[in-house]
């Protein structure tokens, strides 16, 4: 197999990747960490695609990654077990390695005969932003299956471990695919974030480094999308046009309290004067004080188009109401075995 190691992918990727693999008559092993304590490289829900030529997405490194890719190469091989089976692995004593927590990882094999609940799954993760893929971690032959909640599991619950696809990544509106913009994009792809990202300007959308989680959207007035933008979206509005900027600021902030973070380029006095033309065309004091402007002001100095779009980024994810994929609790049942 190939080192080759891909780092970056969303939450549900795993799903288009392994049906990529099966249409093309390859199997693959997907690790999942199912349970952790105390201090380890990833959390529950974690997970890593190990296909014949390459590795998508990370368990944090170190030995325990390398543990998950060399058991599934072993099972890829022939030379293990081809079912699903059950790692737990102490970070310290078993691995060397100095977090020192305790991981339980999962590794489902991929296969022809997995290609119809993975559909079902791809199908459920594009309809809506939620559900969960059960794993029988007690019965290696019991299929993957599809359910809206964990009320809906039957089985024992210790038995079991709750998938979500759910995307928690933050969502960022960027207005401007200028130099800032793009340094920006550069960095976001590996950042758990979807970023979209508006310009009039195809010659600057064009630009913009393609990444799966990044949408060039080329729209003849981007004021227009700012009056639609989800409400769980952080902003970004750094475009080429000080008027534009005025009437993206205004139309956003119109919107009331929507949006977990509001940030405009520039200086002082431009951030002073936008605030007093707010005030001026109405606005309340709350919905002015929601800008942050200038942006990045706790981040190191400078006006390198990486460093602006370095602070900016850590101001995002830093006030940017993310979800997060924690473990899903399951309730307290008990089933016929």
């Amino acid at each position: 197999m190939s080192d080759a190691h891909t780092t970056a992918a969303g939450p549900v990727a795993w799903v288009d990747a392994a049906l990529g693999c099966i249409a093309r008559g390859e199997r693959a092993v997907l690790a999942l960490v199912t349970e952790h304590r105390g201090s380890t490289p990833r959390d529950t829900g974690s997970w890593m695609l190990i296909s014949p030529d390459q590795a998508l997405a990370t368990l944090g490194g170190g030995e325990l990654e390398r543990t998950a890719l060399e058991a599934g190469r072993a099972m890829l091989s022939g030379e293990g077990t081809w079912q699903r089976s059950i790692m737990r692995c102490v970070l310290g004593p078993d691995l060397r390695q100095c977090c020192g927590g305790t991981v339980e990882l999962l590794l489902e094999p991929l296969a022809a005969d997995a290609h119809g609940w993975l559909k079902t799954t791809q199908r459920a993760a594009e309809a809506s932003n939620s559900g969960l893929v059960l794993f029988d971690k007690a019965d290696p032959a019991k299929a993957p299956r599809v359910i809206a909640s964990p009320s809906t599991a039957q089985e024992n619950s210790a038995d079991l471990h709750l998938q979500s696809l759910a995307d928690p990544r933050s969502h960022l509106a960027l207005f401007g695919a200028g130099h800032v913009g793009r340094a920006l994009c550069a960095m976001a792809v590996q950042l758990p974030l979807r970023v979209s990202v508006y310009d009039s300007r195809s010659e600057q959308c064009a630009l913009i480094i393609p990444a799966a989680n990044i949408t060039v959207v080329h729209v003849p007035d981007p004021a227009d999308a700012a009056g639609v933008l989800a409400t769980d979206s952080a902003v970004l509005i750094m475009t080429h046009s000080h008027a534009l900027d005025y009437a993206l600021c205004r139309a956003v902030l119109c919107r009331g309290p929507r949006h977990g973070y509001v940030g405009l380029i520039g200086s002082h006095s431009k951030a002073q004067r936008f605030r007093r033309a707010l005030k001026k065309d109405g606005l309340a004091p709350a919905a002015i004080a929601h800008l942050t402007s200038p942006i990045g002001r706790q981040g190191p100095a400078g006006k390198e188009p990486g460093v602006i779009a370095l602070n900016a980024l850590v101001e995002i994810l830093a006030q940017a109401t993310a979800r997060t994929d924690m473990p899903v609790s399951l309730p307290e049942q008990r089933a016929s075995r």
